[in-house]
């Protein structure tokens, strides 16, 4: 049997040797990403409202208004949060994340879309569920949510979203 050295409480990421220190990653800021959280419904939309007032790595927060079908490729108007109107197609272009916040109210034609948009480029989709007080109608969410996120977390509480989307370095 192998004889294994106890982990030591004062062990840590800082190397105490030059020979460890070769192999410390020395970066200190990663590149903010073009990252873009859009509500998809009323509920939704006042989370990310609060949301947006913190201070973020440029990530541009929106609310989902309705779909535009001009014969085209499917796109749909957003909101920023102080109004202005936004195409969906737009604010894909220059993107690499896409995150959908919804709740309960998700609106499936909402997802659809924005899931189809990102899918036709290379953005990455995520979608975030707000579940709390244990909502039962959640369900129904998750299901419309699935097909058009490439990664989807129910989420029980509002802080949680924050600190998914900073670790998503919005």
């Amino acid at each position: 049997m192998t004889q294994r050295q106890p982990i030591l409480l004062n062990t840590s990421a800082v190397a105490s040797s030059a020979r460890e220190a070769a192999f410390r990653i020395d970066f200190n800021d990663f590149e903010p990403r073009a990252s873009r959280v859009i509500a998809l419904d009323g509920a939704a939309a006042e989370v990310v409202r609060r949301l947006a007032a913190g201070t973020w790595a440029g990530g541009r927060f929106l609310l989902f208004d309705e779909l535009v079908d001009d014969g085209g490729e499917r796109d749909a108007t957003l909101r920023t949060i102080d109004g202005q109107p936004r195409r969906l197609i737009e604010e894909l272009e220059d993107s690499d994340v896409v995150v959908m916040i919804a709740t309960a109210e998700a609106r499936p034609e909402a997802a659809a879309v924005v899931g189809d948009a990102a899918a036709a480029r290379p953005v990455m989709s995520a979608a975030l569920v707000l579940a709390e007080n244990g909502d039962a109608e959640v369900e129904d969410a998750v299901a419309v949510l699935r097909p058009n996120a490439m990664v989807m977390l129910l989420l029980h509480d509002e802080q949680d979203v924050g600190e998914v989307l900073s670790a998503l370095r919005v």
